[in-house]
């Protein structure tokens, strides 16, 4: 069965209204257009991407002669030519679905509308609890502080006084948006968001802050029912929690710099790989990644590791660096991944040093991973680092 590749990252905007009918504010629609080739770094050989622009249907061609990226663009009105196929997008909605029929993708070959319903179920973030709750079972201990679900103003603000350096997120969010990180205890500013985020959906997620040495994630892919693991990422966000870049190398040097920080890692990875086979797996095919962080334990002195900060039920960029880390990179060699955005189109983006590619790897300089082009206000780009 052929699999179509969709690069939708307005989904989980989506997701957070639940209804069939959204409409993406216009950053997320100029992301989703000019960052719409990145999936094709992740997709199987022989797939297609959805995306209606001839220049990336050309820039597909230019990944396939210098790494054999092996990815067919095709435009959305061709969805109604193919008769069987599996859509691979970034997030599952109902608003998603509605748009594929427009297009006009037949029904069969997605998900009906109670299907959608049961992964935006979980998509939510009371599932990290759950999965939280059910790694102690089987490890036999915590790991870290679980997260705690509130839906009532007075139960969050009280959290906040008590525990000051905290996190409140909101069930529905990514990259950061809908995360409010407390430092101060009961701020007026974020007394207002507390409301304002509860009456939108009904519940906030509250977690003390950790020591953190590492962001880290897992990237695993369900397919017949089973989870496996497919690559690991290490990153870097702000103090809000929003990505900032991917550290990029094989997946081999990814996991022992981790091990070397945190050595019980591979039994983590294998209660959590369990908790995926009977929670997620039996309900979802596709990409999904698990963010974690290394921390400081200041009861033990020792680093411990919060093994599900959050869930993504959805590709991650994680997946992307992963991918290109084990098939454009030599070993040994590192590189950071990095969005780049601007506020205005019609200039040259900035120009780096100009990648150097050998036997398809990149070992030197940087490559823009999308168009190149001045129109963009976003663009992927990858830079070795030595």
């Amino acid at each position: 069965m052929k699999k179509v590749y969709i690069f939708n990252p307005q989904n989980d905007l989506a997701l957070a209204t639940g209804g069939v009918n959204f409409v993406a504010p216009p950053f997320a629609m100029r992301m989703a257009h000019d960052l719409a080739v990145l999936p094709a770094f992740m997709a199987e050989p022989g797939s297609m991407l959805i995306t209606d622009s001839d220049v990336d249907a050309e820039w597909l061609e230019l990944l396939h002669s210098s790494f054999g990226v092996d990815v067919h663009a095709i435009k959305r009105a061709e969805l109604r030519n193919i008769t069987d196929f599996q859509i691979m997008p970034w997030g599952w909605s109902l608003d998603l679905r509605r748009r594929l029929i427009k297009w006009g993708a037949s029904s069969h070959c997605l998900p009906t509308p109670d299907a959608v319903n049961h992964l935006r179920g979980l998509s939510h973030r009371r599932v990290s609890v759950l999965i939280h709750l059910r790694l102690r079972e089987l490890l036999g201990k915590q790991l870290c502080p679980v997260p705690v679900e509130l839906a009532v103003a007075h139960d969050v603000l009280d959290f906040v006084r008590h525990h000051r350096n905290c996190f409140v997120k909101t069930p529905w969010s990514s990259s950061g948006r809908g995360i409010y990180h407390t430092i101060n205890g009961v701020a007026p500013e974020f007394e207002q968001w507390c409301r304002g985020a509860l009456k939108r959906q009904g519940s906030l997620l509250c977690e003390q802050a950790l020591d953190k040495t590492m962001d880290l994630a897992v990237e695993f892919c369900c397919e017949n029912g089973k989870a496996a693991i497919r690559g690991f990422s290490v990153f870097e966000t702000d103090s809000h929690s929003q990505y900032r870049h991917g550290i990029v190398a094989q997946g081999t040097t990814l996991k022992d710099r981790i091990i070397a920080l945190y050595p019980d890692f591979d039994g983590v990875l294998a209660a959590l790989t369990q908790v995926l086979d009977e929670m997620v797996a039996p309900h979802y095919d596709g990409w999904l990644g698990v963010d974690m962080l290394l921390f400081n334990a200041e009861s033990s002195g020792k680093i411990s590791i919060n093994p599900c900060v959050e869930m993504n039920l959805r590709p991650t960029m994680g997946a992307i660096t992963s991918v290109i880390g084990d098939n454009m990179l030599a070993p040994g060699d590192t590189a950071i991944f990095r969005i780049e955005q601007r506020s205005s189109s019609g200039a040259a983006w900035p120009h780096s040093d100009e990648g150097i590619i050998e036997d398809g790897r990149l070992v030197a300089g940087a490559l823009p991973l999308t168009p190149p082009i001045s129109s963009a206000l976003y663009r992927a780009v990858l830079e070795v680092q030595k």
